[in-house]
């Protein structure tokens, strides 16, 4: 019994080793998982400022800086009026970068605070430096999350005229500043020669703080306009319009076609439900060049008769349109005026 205990005693210790290393062996794993995720995200923080810095020499490289610049060189962070600096011929920029890298059910993030110095000499290129602060140098105040339209339109009219003097007005309408935080493109169109642009600027007054501008490049000029704050839609009413121009023609023509077709089924005196179906029935594309003949479906809305007339509320369908027409046949005269009803079927 002395012997078959210990050996339970010795199994019991073999298992809780056992449980003891593969616990010690997970922790080991998670930790160095851990290790190599946060070193990691710092090289994500180390590639993302050395972007950062060469895009900024790029942006720099024409001699001018401009904030919107700045807003898609220096990537990665939302940043304040307060993290850009000018002082005569240079341009300080601080920001927080962050990295993130998942890790099981969680992640490792790593950030920094830093400070880019754009400078030129005298006849030289653009030089930046670029150096890592403490993290409380990256908690300035934001007296706004954007800045006042009017001072970012400006920036927008200096990068046009360069974009259009490179690409003509297809070179305008591709701009790399439309890919500026708070700067959205909502419409443009290229007419003779000149892009013409509806913005919406962020930081505005007008509906979800936005303000719409109209922006006009040609290689003679680039101009901007503050616009009402419905302005920005103003291509899409024009194309709207067109399109229902172009519903309503092709309905009338259907119109007139049943119109007709009515006329001659009146030719014995009289106009029966049956008739008005047939007229009604307008012939569509058979998607090969040639028509096929509408579906002897139901699309009297409404009729009302008397000795002298009938009155029929029908759909009009054709192609690409449907709607309801009053179609009044006076027997008489054997005529059938119709008329687009604005409201629709209201049978």
């Amino acid at each position: 019994m002395a012997r078959r205990g210990g050996c339970l005693i010795n199994g019991c210790l073999g298992v809780l080793v056992l449980a003891l290393v593969l616990v010690v062996g997970v922790m080991v794993s998670f930790w160095n998982t851990g290790r190599e995720a946060e070193a990691d995200a710092r090289d994500q923080v180390t590639e993302t400022v050395d972007g950062a810095r060469a895009r900024l020499a790029r942006a720099a490289a024409d001699g001018v800086l401009l904030d919107t610049e700045i807003e898609r060189a220096v990537q990665n962070v939302g940043k304040t009026n307060e993290a850009v600096e000018r002082r005569g011929g240079r341009v300080t920029v601080t920001a927080r970068f962050i990295g993130f890298v998942n890790v099981g059910f969680g992640g490792s993030q790593a950030s920094g605070c830093y400070r880019f110095d754009v400078g030129r000499a005298a006849g030289a290129d653009p030089t930046v430096g670029v150096r890592e602060l403490p993290d409380k140098a990256c908690l300035f105040q934001s007296g706004r999350p954007y800045r006042e339209p009017v001072a970012v339109a400006e920036d927008i009219t200096i990068e046009l005229r360069t974009a259009v003097s490179d690409g003509g007005p297809e070179g305008a309408r591709s701009a790399e500043v439309w890919k500026t935080s708070g700067i959205e493109l909502a419409d443009s169109e290229i007419k003779d020669g000149q892009l013409v642009a509806l913005v919406r600027l962020s930081g505005g007054t007008g509906p979800q703080g936005e303000d719409c501008y109209e922006f006009r490049a040609a290689k003679s000029s680039v101009t901007a306009k503050k616009l009402k704050p419905d302005g920005c839609y103003r291509f899409q009413r024009e194309r709207d319009a067109q399109a229902e121009r172009i519903r309503r023609a092709e309905l009338e023509a259907g119109a007139r076609t049943i119109e007709r077709r009515m006329e001659d089924a009146m030719a014995d005196g009289r106009l029966t439900d049956a008739e008005m179906q047939l007229a009604l029935a307008l012939p569509r594309s058979d998607g090969m060049g040639g028509e096929a003949v509408g579906e002897p479906v139901d699309r009297l809305e409404h009729v009302e008769r008397s000795s002298t007339e009938v009155v029929a509320v029908a759909r009009v369908e054709t192609g690409g349109a449907m709607w309801c027409y009053e179609f009044r046949a006076r027997l008489a005269t054997e005529s059938v005026p119709h008329r687009y009803l604005d409201n629709g079927c209201a049978f």
